[in-house]
């Protein structure tokens, strides 16, 4: 069961619900356990949650059913924009998954009626699932590959009590919870509505699974991101120009976290290459001089309280006409180092053959083929360079994977800032920004294999018994032997063609 819905709440009527709550006395003593479950503890993809759930009753009660469901469940707000309603917000709360725990009719006190002081225990046994079922998005996407992205497990998202205290730089706006709760119901005969007795819930921390997706495709009117950029540079505060420099770098490859069974404290790490390419003025000036080269990741936070149709950026985010949604960014400094003395390779013009121009020489294309391409000659040739970067995951902060769900929406840039000096006095180091894609996947569990509980395992073993039951062939009848007629005697010319199938006739006085 999946639900989705807006409301607009009053930070009054919220202190005034939590006084209430605070004020109730004698309720009912539930306790939750997991098997096997320590502090800080991860779950991820196809770990199976197996407990128990201990009912103690102040007073003797009557109740109708105990609901056990491992639920999934996104919260955002946005703070309302109209100076009439300065402390109100819109929120929303999206529950994209539920999974019910059937409870057999012997397992319930019969008659049903809890009694003082007796304690009574519900068995549970869930396993965390690699996908979620298409009625959790069942509003419009743009593509089928946002419906896609939407059905995934997003990760745990604002529970910094769940993640050993570290920050995973998620906003309050934002926040994914798992939880295993339990509601004790009783059914009310004067309006046959179904009242909740008491509830608990116990929060876990989920990191599902996440392959790595192939690179991103920017598009170059995306603000975003900027995978090149050419800045022009001077000699100095009064003198001619030295040349033009272009600084570029690829989408690396994703971060991948490791799984939550591993005993390896291995940090997640890739590798990316910034090329550089200077084009000189003129042919005796020489490349700058290089400063340092600092790496930034920033994680893009979206929050929506309607769901999102297409993958959020930026832009239309942070759009003045946008008030059901917006977006966090938070940066972590990854390294700073001084690349002064990456070498430079020089690359002079090559004449080729071909047919001479005005200037009377031609040179062929650095990105031409085999085959002779040809371009008229530069004033002078150019120089390359490249830096590898490698990219280490910090572990002050607590990390998930790049996902989309239909309210909440986490990326990655990787900031590259390049500093450039020139040779003349006067004129100050010149910068160069990039803003490359970056993934961070997860390993999870996906080689593990859930474990199947006594009655899964008996009725698997009776499926696989029913498929290897002798089978007894028999002959048949004579009556049906030999008795096989066509019905269909047309031809499979297509009309107007029978003429083509009739037998050659001889044209008269042939020989």
């Amino acid at each position: 069961m999946t639900s989705y819905s807006a409301s607009i709440t009053s930070n009054a009527g919220s202190i005034a619900a939590y006084a209430k709550k605070m004020s109730q006395t004698g309720r009912t003593d539930m306790e939750i356990t997991l098997d096997d479950h320590a502090d800080g503890k991860t779950y991820t993809t196809f770990d199976t949650l197996t407990g128990q759930v201990l009912i103690t009753a102040p007073h003797t009660s009557r109740f109708d059913s105990i609901q056990i469901t491992l639920e999934g469940t996104a919260r955002t707000y946005v703070d309302s924009l109209s100076p009439t309603a300065a402390n109100s917000k819109t929120t929303a709360i999206h529950r994209f998954l539920k999974m019910v725990m059937p409870i057999q009719e012997s397992e319930y006190p019969q008659p049903r009626i809890a009694e003082a002081g007796r304690t009574y225990t519900f068995p549970y046994h869930f396993v965390i699932p690699d996908q979620l079922l298409p009625r959790s998005c069942s509003h419009t996407c743009t593509s089928d590959h946002v419906s896609e992205a939407h059905l995934q497990l997003p990760p745990s998202l604002g529970e910094r009590e769940l993640s050993g205290g570290r920050s995973d730089m998620a906003p309050d706006m934002s926040q994914i919870q798992y939880a295993i709760r339990v509601k004790v119901v009783r059914h009310r005969e004067s309006d046959g509505k179904d009242v909740m007795l008491v509830e608990g819930q116990k929060k876990i921390r989920v990191v599902p699974a996440v392959a790595e997706a192939a690179p991103l495709s920017v598009n170059v009117s995306e603000d975003q991101f900027v995978l090149s950029k050419t800045k022009s540079l001077k000699k100095g505060m009064f003198s001619g120009k030295l040349g033009k420099i272009t600084v570029s770098a690829a989408q690396p490859g994703a971060l991948i976290l490791p799984s939550p069974s591993t005993s390896d404290s291995k940090l997640a790490t890739t590798m990316t290459t910034v090329q550089l390419r200077f084009d000189p003025h003129e042919t005796s000036s020489r490349p700058p001089r290089l400063g340092a080269l600092g790496t930034k990741i920033k994680a893009s936070t979206f929050f929506a309280v309607r769901p999102t149709s297409s993958i959020p950026t930026h832009r239309n985010a942070q759009s003045q006409f946008e008030i059901t949604r917006g977006v966090y960014d938070s940066s972590v400094s990854l390294s700073s180092r001084c690349v002064e003395s990456v070498q430079w390779t020089e690359h002079k013009p090559t004449s080729r053959r071909g047919s001479e121009s005005s200037d009377g020489s031609y040179v062929s294309s650095d990105f031409s083929d085999s085959s002779e391409h040809f371009i008229p000659k530069s004033n002078s040739g150019y120089y390359t360079a490249s830096i590898l970067v490698p990219i280490t995951l910090p572990s002050n902060k607590t990390w998930v994977p790049t996902f989309h769900n239909c309210v909440v929406s986490r990326i990655y840039i990787l900031n590259l800032a390049l500093s450039i000096h020139t040779p003349g006095a006067g004129v100050p180091a010149s910068n160069v920004s990039l803003h490359i894609p970056l993934q961070i996947a997860a390993a999870g569990n996906q080689t593990h294999r859930p474990s199947l509980t006594a009655a899964e395992a008996a009725l698997e073993l009776a499926e696989v018994n029913e498929f290897f039951r002798p089978r007894v062939l028999e002959v048949p009848s004579e009556t049906m032997v030999g008795n096989s007629v066509l019905a269909h005697h047309a031809t499979e010319l297509p009309p107007s063609y029978e003429d083509f199938s009739r037998a050659p006739r001889p044209i008269a006085g042939a020989c």
